[in-house]
């Protein structure tokens, strides 16, 4: 099985991210964008750069639009030119797309096509293959869980669009407690029923804001102690 992991937005702490990954052999795909995303601090020239010489780097939009809620064109220039800025960043070709949002259809995703991609990235969860390279699904969120950390009715999210997949692939209710717990319990799923691969996906600046760099930290170490996973970047699970 292999085991893949991607970060969205291109967020300075990117960085501490990519450390912590190579610190148990994992790798990640960085799907960037220029625009300043809620206030944080994004990666430098200099920073990209070094990411790429360990990571995989993809293209995440210029100004981050719902890339169907904008007319054909600005979504074409919108994918083009993040093709564009991405190469130019890093000096390699950029072969991945990740859709803001995961706002996709079959216009956007013929466009990403035809810009010269190779794949692309939604925000589906709770996936162990895909149904195409232009719509590469996830496994995990490193998100707060069971409860987002908000004192109205969207705190119960996370729980609500997680339990119809958990219940599916009968994961324990007592490994739904925490998100660690959870990690373990769908990584151990696909491990144990020889699934293609398993995907986790996030914002290091959500890891950060949430606190949540020890439980990943725990849990890469969890991963690493299994023979057999094969550390990836996403173009490697494209097809699988």
């Amino acid at each position: 099985m292999m085991f893949t992991t991607s970060w969205d937005d291109g967020y300075a702490d990117d960085t501490i991210i990519a450390d912590l990954l190579e610190k148990y052999g994992c790798t990640g795909t960085f799907y960037i964008c220029p625009k300043q995303q809620h206030g944080n601090v994004m990666l430098r020239t200099e920073q990209v750069r070094a990411i790429s010489i360990r990571h995989e780097m993809g293209a995440h939009t210029i100004e981050h639009p719902h890339l169907t809620q904008v007319t054909k064109e600005v979504a074409r220039s919108e994918i083009v030119r993040s093709k564009e800025w991405v190469e130019q960043q890093t000096g390699k070709p950029c072969t991945l797309f990740c859709y803001p949002y995961g706002d996709t259809n079959e216009q956007v995703a013929h466009l990403v096509q035809e810009a010269g991609f190779a794949g692309a990235r939604t925000v589906e969860q709770f996936a162990f293959q895909s149904d195409g390279p232009f719509y590469l699904p996830t496994s995990l969120h490193v998100f707060p869980f069971p409860l987002r950390p908000v004192l109205n009715r969207r705190c119960v999210d996370p729980l609500r669009r997680a339990k119809p997949h958990l219940q599916r692939l009968n994961i324990p209710l007592y490994k739904w407690r925490g998100w660690l717990p959870l990690a373990k319990a769908l990584f151990t799923h696909a491990y144990e029923t020889n699934q293609p691969w398993f995907h986790l996906w996030g914002h290091s600046a959500e890891v950060k804001k949430m606190r949540m760099e020890h439980v990943l930290d725990v849990f890469l170490q969890f991963v690493s102690t299994h023979k057999d996973v094969e550390h990836a970047p996403n173009s490697a699970v494209l097809h699988a």
